[in-house]
């Protein structure tokens, strides 16, 4: 039997204190809240923790967030992937166009693929995903910097361009009289007149009395003058800037010196039979952006001789 639990109430009419018994219900009243409390908690574990993946709401949310996020990274790194693929077509065109024109060296890959920004920059960037959206912009950013400095070099060099047309050497370094000289080897592979055997003959040969005199195919500088007692013998080496540069090999007696600058037409030396030959000639070479090239590509041997003397300004 359960006891009754007295109590002291205010009665509102009398205004005086009564006891009052509170029967065994307001303890079941007070468990069944608790029981209900723990039942809900429960229901709310089962819905959010079984339900959702065994997440909380909260991390639903941060998750959803996340998700989000990442697809408009994917997106932007989507648009970051279309300007560089543009950067990579005027990167193209700049080093094999461009450039080649002006006869300047193409960019390293080095240099345009290096970043602007400090090697341990993107340590402390998190996601990852963010740390590689970092690095490609800084990437895209060094490569534009550079597409830029190129164009500026462009712009100086193009603003030469008038130079341009009298340095490249367009001009036969001997007076193209045929009864002046006969070409005895082009440019290419041939039999070596020595050792017999194929090799690569990296310029022209004319073959010509000694004492004929040599000129200058286009305006440039004398970057060296040798001699040597084998190979090439005495020669001459003039830059004409643009990527150009032509040498004159096999020389009897050399006029210019290192430093000096001639134009075309300029008598520099004259044939001769020093080096290692097996007969008096000119050898003659164009080099261009360092590799040797046809110099008959350059030239037009079907001048008369007083057409190459008004080009050469001898009779002036």
């Amino acid at each position: 039997m359960v006891m009754a639990e007295k109590k002291v109430r205010l009665n509102p009419r009398t205004l005086n204190y009564e006891e009052i018994e509170v029967g065994s219900y307001g303890y079941l009243r007070v468990i069944a809240v608790v029981v209900s409390a723990v039942v809900l908690f429960i229901l709310y574990l089962w819905i959010y923790a079984g339900r959702l993946g065994g997440e909380m709401p909260k991390t639903a949310v941060l998750r959803k967030q996340n998700a989000d996020w990442l697809a408009a990274a994917g997106a932007l790194n989507a648009r970051l992937g279309e300007y560089d693929r543009t950067l990579e077509a005027l990167r193209g065109r700049d080093d094999k166009i461009y450039r080649s024109i002006f006869g300047m060296d193409e960019i390293p890959s080095s240099v345009r693929t290096g970043s602007l920004a400090g090697r341990h920059r993107y340590d402390a960037i998190e996601p990852h995903a963010l740390r590689l959206l970092s690095e490609r912009a800084d990437a895209m950013l060094n490569k534009a910097y550079v597409q830029s400095k190129s164009y500026d070099e462009l712009e100086k060099v193009a603003a030469r361009i008038e130079d341009m047309a009298s340095c490249i050497p367009a001009l036969a370094p001997l007076n193209t009289d045929p009864k002046t000289y006969r070409l005895s080897s082009p440019f290419g592979y041939r039999s070596d007149p020595i050792y017999g055997f194929l090799k690569g003959h990296t310029g022209m040969d004319f073959a010509c009395p000694p004492g004929n005199p040599v000129h200058a195919t286009g305006d440039g500088v004398v970057e060296a003058v040798r001699s040597q007692f084998f190979g090439y013998g005495n020669i001459v080496v003039i830059d004409h800037g643009f990527g150009y540069k032509t040498r004159y090999a096999h020389l009897s007696r050399i006029e210019a010196v290192e430093g000096q600058k001639v134009r075309r037409g300029e008598i520099i030396a004259y044939t001769g039979n020093s080096g290692r030959t097996t007969g008096p000639h000119l050898h003659y070479e164009v080099i261009f952006r360092k590799d040797f090239v046809n110099p008959a590509a350059y030239m037009d041997l079907t001048l008369s001789p007083e057409e190459y003397a008004a080009l050469t300004n001898i009779d002036k």
